[in-house]
C-alpha cells in the first residue's frame, strides 16, 4: 500500500531556481533556491547550514534583490557535498515578503507547484542562472 505524505505547509511552494546571497561567518556565500513559497524558501548551498541558524540573505528575483532575515528549519546533506536547507522568513522581513507575495501571485499560472518531498536527484544547478 502506498503511503501519501500529508502536506504540512500553510501555503503552496513553487519550483524556482533563483540566486541567493548570504553572509555566513563573515564569508559571502551564494546558493540556489529549489523552491519558493509565501513563508520561506528551500535552498541548495555549498556551505554547511544547520537547523536553527539565523541569518540575513538576499533573494535575486526579476532583477531586484529582496532582503530577508530567516531561520533554517531543516537541513540535509546531499551526496555531492551540498546542503539542502529549508528557511522560514522572519516577520521583520515584511516589505520583501510583500514583494515576493506579489511576484508569486502574478506568476502562479507559469510557476510549477511543488508537493511532497524534494527530489534529491534533480536539484537545481549551482552555477546556471534561471
Amino acid at each position: 500500500m502506498t503511503q501519501t505524505r500529508k502536506e504540512r505547509r500553510k501555503s503552496p511552494r513553487f519550483a524556482a531556481a533563483k540566486s541567493v546571497l548570504y553572509n555566513q561567518a563573515n564569508r559571502l556565500a551564494s546558493a540556489r533556491t529549489a523552491d519558493i513559497g509565501f513563508g520561506g524558501i528551500r535552498i541548495v548551498s555549498e556551505l554547511p547550514l544547520r537547523k536553527g541558524d539565523a541569518f540575513e540573505f538576499i533573494l535575486i528575483l526579476e532583477g531586484m534583490g529582496l532582503k530577508f532575515r530567516g531561520t533554517v528549519i531543516h537541513a540535509a546533506p546531499v551526496a555531492d557535498g551540498r546542503v539542502v536547507a529549508g528557511i522560514c522568513f522572519h516577520e521583520d522581513s515584511r516589505l520583501s515578503m510583500g514583494l515576493l507575495d506579489d511576484y508569486l501571485r502574478s506568476h502562479m499560472d507559469t510557476l510549477s507547484p511543488v508537493t511532497g518531498p524534494l527530489d534529491f536527484e534533480n536539484l537545481p544547478p549551482y552555477t546556471s542562472e534561471a
